[in-house]
Order: structure tokens, then C-alpha cells, then sequence
């Protein structure tokens, strides 16, 4: 019972369940490299799984590290584990530090170009916890390390870079700095109180929401390129079309109804993102 209650609470500290905006992108990057023609087996597919899930559990981690302060202080944050006390910075550090060599590792038992893309794409996860200090773009650097993802897995899949995988890696690159500005309209107050960067704080609600429209309209433009440049049919882009109307949706709910609507998109609408894109590109396998 303690390793069930230990297990939980390391899965919050990392938010397992936020691992659905992002994984189905990268298992859609597997999926355009079988419709391409390349062999997968279920050893390079569980290996990808493995270097995904370890290389955000380590950037989680360290996040967890890095802002442990401000979640000291900041009331929708207090009850963090890392701040209650249930996981001590110790502890972070030793699962953060544990997490990155399992991403080294499953990315050494992919390919050597997957080593060595390795250690930068480590630089920009840690990099991303310490951007908000700095700059109001720190929602584009999260987008930024998370479009990794599929641009990662094409290669883990295929063994080289292809710059058509560049339309679902953007799509990611947009869908997660949208959704994490309207995330971060809860910590408007917060972060100008506490001297922290972010497009609400900087540029206010309004101005806010706008901007995460117009990511939202680049996310599923990127989408729609990607139909062509992998021969797509009819399913994903019925896929793209329900994922342009929940874009919509979903601003027109937090615009309307306010913050108290902002969890809801946040998680539901992210995952179900996903894995709509996902379910439109796996289609195609059939």
C-alpha cells in the first residue's frame, strides 16, 4: 500500500494525466512513418513510449525544483507535493535525475542520432522551468520543448530527420502555448505581484485570449498542412475540422463564462485534441 501511495504522489508531482496533450502527438509520428513505409516493431515502439514518459517526468520534475518557492506561496499551488512535504526537493531531485538518464538511455537503444539530439532536448526542457522569470514568450519555449515530441519519435521511427514531420510539430508547438496562456489567466494577480512573465500578466485578459485565438488558428492550419504532406484521407481531416471546432468552442467558453472555465478546457479539450489528431492519423493505417 505505501509503493501504491508513493506511486500517486510522484504521478502528481509530475501530472501523469497532462501526459495525454502531448504523447498522442508523438505516437502520430509513429503512425506517419508506418503509413510511409518504415518498420516499427513493438521494441522501437515501447522504446519511444519510454523516452517520452522519461524525458517529461524529468522536466516536470525539475520544474517542481526550480519554482518550489513560488508554489510555496502561491495558493493554487500549495498543496503541491513537493511543497506539502509528501516529496522533499531531495527527492525531486534524485526522480528528476533518475528520469533524464532513463530519456538518455531509451534514446541510445533507439538510434545513435536519438543519443545525441538527446542532451539538447534535455537543455530546453530544464531551460523551460526558469523562462517565466525572464520573458512572456515562456508559454511558445513550453510549446517549444513539447513539439519535440513528434519530431523526436519520426526520428526514433525512421533514423533521420524529415522536415514534413515540422506541420505536427508546430500544430504541438501552437496547441500547447495556447492552452498554457489561458492557464496561466489564473495567475494574472500572481505573477505581476511576484515579478513573473507571461502573456496575461504582461498584456492583460483581453489581449491574452486574443493571442491564444490566433495560436489556436495556426495549430489547426498546421494541422491542415499535414493531410497533404502524408497523403491523409478524408478521416483526419474530419478530425481537423472537429479540432478547429473545439479550438473555437473552447475560447468562446472561457471568454464568455470566464476562469472558472479554464481548468475544463485546459485538460478535457487538450486531451481530446490529441487524441482526435491522433485517432485521424491512425485511420489511415487501416
Amino acid at each position: 500500500m505505501e509503493f501504491f501511495k508513493s506511486a500517486k504522489t510522484y504521478a502528481e508531482m509530475i501530472k501523469l494525466a497532462h501526459t495525454l496533450f502531448a504523447l498522442p502527438f508523438a505516437l502520430s509520428a509513429l503512425c506517419l512513418a508506418s503509413i510511409e513505409g518504415y518498420t516499427l516493431g513493438w521494441a522501437k515502439i515501447l522504446w519511444t513510449i519510454l523516452a517520452f514518459s522519461a524525458a517529461r517526468s524529468a522536466a516536470m520534475g525539475f520544474n517542481r525544483i526550480a519554482d518550489h518557492k513560488f508554489d510555496a506561496i502561491n495558493p493554487r499551488t500549495k498543496s503541491r507535493p513537493t511543497v506539502t512535504g509528501e516529496i522533499t526537493v531531495a527527492e525531486a531531485f534524485v526522480f528528476t535525475g533518475v528520469s533524464a538518464a532513463l530519456f538518455v538511455f531509451s534514446a541510445a537503444m533507439l538510434n545513435p542520432l536519438c543519443l545525441l539530439l538527446s542532451f539538447p532536448a534535455l537543455a530546453v526542457l530544464f531551460g523551460y522551468s526558469y523562462a517565466k522569470r525572464f520573458t512572456a514568450a515562456s508559454h511558445y519555449i513550453l510549446g517549444v520543448s513539447l513539439a519535440l515530441a513528434p519530431a523526436g519519435a519520426w526520428i526514433a521511427a525512421t533514423g533521420y530527420f524529415d522536415a514534413r514531420i515540422l506541420s505536427v510539430s508546430f500544430a504541438l508547438f501552437f496547441n500547447i502555448a495556447a492552452f498554457d496562456i489561458i492557464y496561466a489567466l489564473q495567475d494574472l494577480d500572481f505573477d505581476r505581484k511576484n515579478g513573473l512573465h507571461s502573456v496575461p500578466a504582461k498584456f492583460g485578459r483581453r489581449a491574452a485570449l486574443c493571442i491564444a485565438a490566433l495560436s489556436f488558428a495556426a495549430a489547426a492550419g498546421c494541422l491542415y498542412c499535414a493531410g497533404p504532406l502524408y497523403g491523409l484521407g478524408a478521416a483526419y481531416n474530419a478530425c481537423v475540422a472537429v479540432i478547429a471546432f473545439l479550438y473555437a468552442a473552447g475560447m468562446a467558453a472561457v471568454s464568455i463564462r470566464g476562469e472558472d472555465k479554464t481548468q475544463l478546457v485546459f485538460f478535457y479539450e487538450n486531451a481530446s485534441i490529441s487524441i482526435l489528431m491522433f485517432f485521424g492519423i491512425a485511420t489511415n493505417l487501416l
